[in-house]
């Protein structure tokens, strides 16, 4: 199975309305603050990987604490549109769950999974 990129947003506000539909409670301001940091340009290096057929660099951006709130993104930009490849959540300080939903049907960044920041 392929990476592919699983959402496409044209700017910070439609990822924002769409991505909390994801999300629940508490989890919100932390997806605020993991877009804030992905936009601000502050993202953390994720490796690179091959998503849609071509290598990108993924990055991942992350809010909250570990194992109750917390919110990360792995993404990257195509120019300023902005990719999400997957979205989990901090279960320890270098290790994230995959969201069911909203994660990869095979590694990296599988669905359901516990990963590191490269996706394994």
């Amino acid at each position: 199975m392929a990476t592919v990129t699983l959402k496409t947003y044209a700017n910070q506000q439609a990822a924002q309305t769409d991505l909390k539909t994801y999300v629940e409670g508490t989890r919100l301001t932390n997806l605020s603050q993991a877009l804030n940091a992905a936009y601000d340009g502050k993202g953390k290096d994720s490796g690179k990987h091959t998503v849609d057929g071509g290598d990108v660099q993924v990055l991942h951006a992350s809010a909250g604490k570990a194992g109750v709130t917390s919110v990360t993104l792995f993404y990257f930009f195509n120019g300023t549109e902005f990719r999400l490849v997957a979205l989990g959540e901090h279960v320890s300080s270098d290790r994230y769950k995959i969201d069911a939903d909203l994660g990869q049907a095979a590694a990296p960044f599988q669905k359901k999974k516990t990963v590191g920041p490269g996706g394994n």
